[in-house]
């Protein structure tokens, strides 16, 4: 494994706190016959229903110079289709008492709405409806161009913490995607334009490479007639391949630092490329989540007793691995405000 460093004065870099996990009971799963798949999972608590679209594309999955693109889409399609206008959507949802959100990750991208049941068909429509219908003209780009660089400059310019880390991924992996930012570089952001924005679309948003989740007051014999009507009649998209490059053998250890001095807590982590469930030894990412919850997963974990409790060298310490990743998987460990000279 690859030793790599990150330190900071007065900045932490990772939060150490334990992570949650949860299973789920008893999913009843289809596919339609345009190939998009179908989760649901039935909680009959309320009268109220989740509707989640995931698209099997994230900022890994960009072109050379188009960094962002991905979070970027994720921004305009929230503008009109062929049968809305700007905002009619969020407007429609809201009149009728919903909450809507997505987001864009490394490997996926999800919009989400939760509503009563009785306002679900009306959601899936919508959402159905920008799968492949969505209208994009200069100024709406342009504007949201503007909304994505001002986001940048306050989540990660404006933020020590995140640009320490972004400056740690991009030193961490010499050539697998992970190593940008989903938010995107500053300068390709700018050169983002509807031209690339409309053949990221097209070439990503199709039935056959999304996932359709309905949690709630719902079953799956009463979910499928709806899934069938709006989703079940788009047509399939050409097959879609995720081909990124791999991660090289690595020989050397890196170190990156960061002073700012809006901080004043110290804090030095230490990361490693790791197997995940997909890539490596595939075999040692269960291990490896026991592994990270013994050395730094709570108050009770090794790391946290020896430096905070025990040493009282620190304020926080502990540790974090991912094995979902659809590309290697990192782990690691560190802590914070460990005083002068440690």
């Amino acid at each position: 494994m690859l030793a790599f460093f990150a330190a900071a004065c007065g900045l932490a870099s990772l939060a150490w706190a334990p992570t949650a996990s949860a299973g789920v009971f008893n999913p009843e799963i289809f596919t339609l016959k345009n190939g998009m798949q179908v989760v649901v999972i039935e909680n009959h608590r309320a009268p109220v229903v989740t509707q989640m679209v995931w698209y099997k594309v994230g900022s890994a999955d960009e072109g050379p110079g188009d960094s962002g693109i991905a979070h970027f889409l994720e921004h305009l399609m929230f503008k009109g289709t062929k049968k809305r206008t700007p905002g009619e959507y969020s407007r429609i949802l809201a009149r009728n008492g919903g909450r809507e959100n997505a987001f864009t990750s490394t490997d996926y991208t999800a919009y989400h709405q939760t509503v009563a049941v009785d306002r679900l068909e009306m959601i899936m429509e919508m959402e159905a409806d920008r799968m492949t219908n969505l209208v994009l003209d200069e100024d709406a780009v342009t504007t949201e161009r503007l909304v994505v660089l001002e986001e940048r400059r306050m989540r990660t310019d404006n933020n020590p913490s995140a640009r320490l880390q972004e400056q740690v991924n991009a030193a961490l992996f010499l050539n697998y995607p992970y190593r940008r930012p989903v938010i995107g570089w500053e300068h390709e952001i700018k050169a983002l334009d509807r031209k690339r924005v409309i053949d990221f679309y097209k070439r990503w948003y199709a039935p056959n490479n999304a996932i359709l989740v309905v949690t709630g007051d719902i079953t799956a014999d009463a979910l499928k007639p709806l899934a069938e009507k709006y989703y079940g009649v788009i047509p399939a998209g050409p097959k879609i391949e995720r081909n990124r490059p791999t991660e090289p053998p690595q020989s050397a250890a890196r170190r990156v630092a960061l002073e700012d001095p809006r901080v004043r807590q110290p804090s030095w982590s230490r990361y490693y490329l790791a197997p995940s469930l997909k890539v490596g030894e595939t075999k040692y990412a269960y291990p490896l989540e026991v592994l990270s919850d013994i050395l730094g997963g709570g108050a009770t974990s090794r790391l946290y007793r020896t430096l905070v409790v025990d040493s009282k060298i620190a304020v926080s310490a502990g540790s974090a691995y991912g094995a979902d990743d659809l590309g290697p998987g990192r782990l690691a460990y560190g802590a914070d405000d460990l005083g002068p000279g440690r």
